[in-house]
């Protein structure tokens, strides 16, 4: 089982620093073929720094290898399981954390619009040095300690921003068509915000596009309307919740802004062959 050195959690009552919460913050050792098994993660970012070892990071269905010096970005609504090698077990920091600073998540939702999960692993020995030295903040608490952390967590976030906008330009030069860049970025803003969005038409106001035409646009491009797509995304993220088996089926369809529990039955059942209580069994 995995081990962990220093595991401060605080959901879902984040610690506050000013404009940025903490929801997660430590250390975890792996044994051999040890893994975190697959969990939701609900509207926060989190950063997985792997500090020795190697191993496999899964994220909505896509696994990528990672060992020491990697440094993995998990966004908002993500599926996410980690695995260890069992030749050389992983051991691994963590930070998860959300923030109110407007310019902070203006650029996070840009990012958010562009990053697959194939595009999360990047590294930064100074984003690895500050969370190893928040982590001690915590062992060893001293004087002005919140005003240190809450220095801390700027620069992680400003770091994290700057590596992923290197990771957008570098995704907008692969040829990629305005069009699919379009399409691309309300897939991504539906996987992020699946517990956020409550109407598709709220896309008009996020690309000041009409949402006829993003629908017939996304049609076109990707064979599927949008309607189905941001279906399938709810359906997959309640199934998930499910089979985590941390809420109550009437919580899952109020998460995912069914307008009542008989229409988000209705619809698992058209999709699973069961109602969602039968397939929690």
């Amino acid at each position: 089982m995995p081990k962990y050195h220093l595991n401060k959690y605080f959901y879902p009552s984040p610690l506050k620093f000013s404009d940025i919460f903490l929801i997660q913050i430590g250390r975890l050792y792996f044994s051999p073929s040890d893994s975190v098994h697959m969990h939701t993660h609900k509207q926060f970012y989190e950063l997985t720094i792997i500090t020795d070892g190697e191993g496999w990071v899964k994220t909505n269905g896509i696994e990528m290898p990672v060992s020491r010096g990697d440094i993995h970005l998990a966004l908002p609504c993500d599926t996410h399981e980690i695995r260890s090698s069992a030749n050389a077990p992983m051991k691994y920091d963590f930070f998860s954390f959300y923030t109110e600073n407007e310019s902070y998540n203006e650029k996070l939702c840009e990012i958010c619009g562009y990053l697959s999960p194939s595009d999360r692993i990047f590294r930064d020995e100074r984003i690895s040095a500050l969370i190893c030295n928040a982590i001690m903040e915590f062992v060893n608490k001293e004087c002005f300690s919140e005003e240190l952390l809450y220095s801390v967590f700027n620069q992680i976030i400003i770091y994290l921003i700057r590596n992923a906008e290197h990771g957008t330009a570098a995704i907008r030069s692969r040829g990629v068509s305005q069009k699919e860049t379009v399409c691309y970025q309300l897939m991504n803003y539906i996987d992020t915000h699946i517990y956020e969005l409550t109407s598709l038409r709220e896309f008009e106001k996020i690309t000041s596009y009409n949402y006829s035409y993003l629908s017939t646009l996304f049609k076109e491009t990707t064979g599927s309307t949008l309607s189905s797509y941001y279906q399938n995304k709810r359906l997959e993220a309640a199934r998930q919740l499910i089979l985590e088996g941390n809420e109550t089926i009437t919580k899952i369809a109020e998460l995912l802004n069914y307008s009542s529990i008989y229409s988000f039955s209705r619809a698992f059942k058209e999709a699973y062959g069961v109602t969602p209580k039968k397939y929690g069994k």
